[in-house]
């Protein structure tokens, strides 16, 4: 293919970056003034550069004891029995085991934070946290993973349409303003199907979750394990190995950056990061790019705790369907990678998720909570999963100085923690005792049915928290109470609430009591105020990162419509 044929089939479409490795191997890489008349400079004149990691602990994390902690009895030390026990069936309240107890504490404060005892191996970050803790999640499991990928919409898109050409991931649509110059700018860990619970059948490519939405640099590329890593950089150098000589690396070295055109196109700064990684990937650049070598750096496999069992995927079977994996190592690598992938300058977004399928996913029967003297404590699960290698990871970045601006990666990086939902703590007795529930009328019956109720379910009452750059650290928003409110719906009924709403500068609104999160007498809730969800964390994280989620909206690129939680922003 010769050179003007390439670029006039490439004139309808942004030329990416592994497109101009495919061509260097055939025909080098330019350096004339004769030549494609575009220079290395090109990676001089792009923007500040930009890094997105959402850390997501699938499954649905007790939120109680996390970002939204609340203090309660923890009724499951007691003994209890028949129908009508003290306190009752419906009003006891069951905390993990050990509640109120080191390392189980109650909810603590530290500087403007109020933390639940998960939280707690996190201490060293909570300067960079912005929690929020009005927010909800959803009591879906596949449905919440999605909405924090897609954001919400007014008219709710079902998981199994065919998704449209204006939708995008939040990954997607940042990796889309941000990634046409990265070689593998889009790594995520999660796999849509994976948590079991879905047909395949009901979910053909192009429904749930689409990992090929806007232009081919945004979509999704599943990391899997380093050694699948490696294989795949290894396959890329294939591209420049023929490109070896002294003559070749001469011209990328010396580039005319007098005849660079359009320098700030996404064509330009594509073929400037298409060198970089040329001559990284043949020796000649002062990045270490060895395929070969890649997350296998003894000091940083130290400093994450890495074994080999870490990097290996895990299967699990959920609902009766067939086993299924994420294909992915433990959080701990997949964080080294990360690292390595970000600071080597191949990628730029990143969607990090706990390996085992279901691992937060806590449930248990009343029974077994009393005998257990609490719910699943999760503190271990937490703490290998998430606070272990985040604090490394972000010790590395703030240590790491990026080649051209100086700062440290980390001044460049906004990070989300989340998880789909939060955990109940107790379970509505009433119907059961009633004789309401077909097929319980005698007390034993009614008995057991108590016994058997699931007494950690989903819960829609959860909490989210940002880290990063441009985040104003120290700083918690919203506030969740116990036991949940009942507030008019306005269309004469009553909604439940778990956390008070916020106004939009973050504040509580003033028409609830800040303790009890009642609605005040004679007040109703102010029309501007709200609980956040998977959407606003969707416009947040894209804002911190320096895009206009409305702006994105209106072009086609995603259909998420919440607003920016502004507040979150470091002034």
């Amino acid at each position: 293919m010769k050179r003007r044929q390439f670029l006039a089939g490439a004139s309808a479409g942004v030329i990416t970056t592994l497109d101009w490795l495919t061509y260097f191997k055939s025909y080098g890489v330019p350096g004339g003034r004769r030549s494609l008349g575009i220079a290395e400079a090109a990676a001089a004149a792009a923007t500040a550069p930009h890094y997105l990691i959402y850390w997501f602990q699938e499954g649905g994390w007790d939120g109680y004891s996390m970002f939204n902690p609340v203090n309660t009895p923890n009724d499951a030390t007691g003994s209890y029995s028949g129908l009508n026990p003290s306190p009752s069936w419906s009003n006891q309240v069951y905390r993990p085991s050990g509640w109120g107890t080191a390392p189980n504490d109650l909810p603590k404060t530290a500087g403007n934070l109020n933390y639940g005892f998960l939280a707690a191996n996190g201490a060293s970050l909570f300067n960079d946290l912005a929690i929020v803790s009005s927010h909800q999640g959803n009591q879906f499991h596949s449905g919440g993973r999605w909405d924090y990928h897609y954001g919400k919409y007014d008219k709710y898109a079902a998981l199994t349409n065919m998704r449209g050409p204006d939708e995008r991931t939040v990954m997607q649509a940042f990796c889309e303003a941000y990634g046409s110059s990265y070689l593998l700018p889009h790594l995520s860990w999660h796999r849509w199907m994976a948590d079991g619970e879905l047909s395949l059948t009901d979910y053909p490519v192009g429904t749930g979750y689409f990992e090929n939405l806007g232009p081919n640099w945004a979509h999704t590329i599943y990391g899997k394990t380093p050694a699948d890593m490696r294989t795949r950089l290894q396959q890329i150098q294939s591209l420049t190995s023929n490109a070896r000589d002294n003559r070749i690396r001469k011209f990328t070295d010396s580039l005319d950056a007098s005849f660079l055109k359009d320098k700030n196109s996404a064509s330009t700064q594509a073929f400037a990061s298409a060198v970089q990684i040329h001559n990284s990937l043949v020796g000649a650049g002062s990045v270490d790019v060895d395929p070969t070598k890649m997350f296998t750096d003894a000091a940083l496999r130290t400093a994450f705790s890495v074994t080999s069992e870490d990097e290996s995927a895990s299967a699990t079977s959920v609902n009766g369907n067939p086993a299924r994996s994420k294909e992915s190592p433990n959080t701990n690598v997949q964080a080294l990678m990360t690292y390595e992938m970000m600071t080597k300058g191949l990628s730029i977004g990143f969607f990090l998720e706990s390996r085992s399928i279901r691992g937060f996913d806590s449930h248990r029967g009343r029974s077994g909570v009393l005998s257990n003297h609490g719910q699943t404590n999760q503190l271990s699960n937490m703490n290998s999963n998430l606070w272990a290698p985040l604090n490394v990871l972000v010790s590395k970045l703030k240590a790491t100085p990026h080649p051209v601006t100086g700062k440290s990666y980390f001044d460049h990086t906004t990070i989300v923690l989340a998880s789909e939902m939060g955990r109940m703590m107790s379970a509505d007795a009433a119907d059961i005792i009633a004789g309401s529930v077909t097929g319980v009328t005698t007390d034993d019956q009614k008995s057991a049915a108590i016994q058997d109720q699931d007494v950690c379910q989903h819960w829609f009452v959860s909490s989210v928290a940002f880290l990063g750059g441009t985040v104003q650290g120290n700083r918690q928003y919203g506030k969740t109470v116990w036991p949940l409110q009942k507030i008019p719906n306005g269309t004469g009924g009553t909604r439940t609430v778990g956390a008070i709403p916020m106004m939009p500068d973050g504040t509580l609104d003033p028409a609830f009591n800040s303790t009890t999160g009642a609605i005040l007498s004679g007040k109703t809730q102010n029309p501007g105020s709200y609980i956040s969800d998977a959407g606003h964390v969707y416009s947040t994280a894209l804002a911190l990162s320096g895009l206009d989620p409305d702006a994105l909206r209106t072009a086609g690129k995603g259909r998420n419509n919440r607003p920016v939680m502004s507040f979150i922003k470091k002034v």
